[in-house]
């Protein structure tokens, strides 16, 4: 992939690199008091489901951990999501991919969670208000992630492209397995913590065409 591209490079990513971090989410990081946010994108048999938890202090977004399911039915993804929101002072807030798959498992978390859980739809819009939060964190330095490959390749695999018709338009290839579950699941659980600065960070880059041989998908 060119790495002009790339919504976040190589070495953006890298600078916030915390090894003392660990990837997964334990029941021993999630009870530890914190101000805890969540964002979770539904994935069920081609695609990751992946939790991703943040505590925010003050300004900056520190990585607690993260769950990934893979070909999960959506009874289990359900438990995994209830169980975390069941203490309420573990996790203040959840958002959650709501497109598709993920509609009526909104709604049921919804119903019995009530406002601790916001549904997402995947608009045009919102992706592009979620990249910018995304961008804008990593080049404050307000976010700390673990040493983690998968995931920083993750986050690195979405790419922005401007068609010759003005139009954005964010793509990330599937690869082992995931299709950018990583950097939906961080970019929500960032959403989730609170509203986005007044002023975004956006990245200006000449028009181009989504090329075959890129094999991208429209994310």
């Amino acid at each position: 992939m060119d790495e002009s591209y790339a919504l976040l490079p190589y070495d953006l990513l890298l600078a916030r690199v915390d090894d003392t971090l660990s990837y997964h989410l334990s029941v021993k990081t999630l009870s530890e008091p914190g101000d805890l946010y969540a964002g979770y994108d539904v994935g069920r048999k081609r695609d990751l489901s992946v939790l991703v938890v943040l505590e925010r202090i003050k300004k900056e977004f520190r990585w607690r951990g993260a769950v990934e399911l893979r070909e999960a039915p959506f009874d289990e993804q359900f438990e995994l999501l209830a169980g975390v929101l069941k203490e309420r002072g573990l996790l203040r807030r959840l958002a959650i991919d709501q497109s598709g798959l993920g509609m009526q498992l909104a709604e049921e978390l919804v119903r019995r969670h009530g406002s601790r859980v916001e549904p997402i739809t995947m608009t045009a819009p919102v992706k592009e208000s979620l990249a910018s939060r995304i961008l804008a964190v990593f080049q404050r330095g307000d976010v700390s992630i673990p040493d983690h490959r998968p995931l920083i390749d993750d986050l690195h695999s979405i790419q922005r492209t401007v068609t010759l018709s003005g139009n954005v338009r964010y793509a990330a290839p599937r690869e082992a397995g995931s299709h950018a579950d990583r950097w939906t699941a961080l970019a929500l659980a960032l959403h989730a913590a609170g509203p986005a600065p007044r002023e975004m960070t956006t990245i200006s880059l000449p028009p181009r065409p989504l090329s075959r041989r890129e094999q991208l998908r429209r994310w």
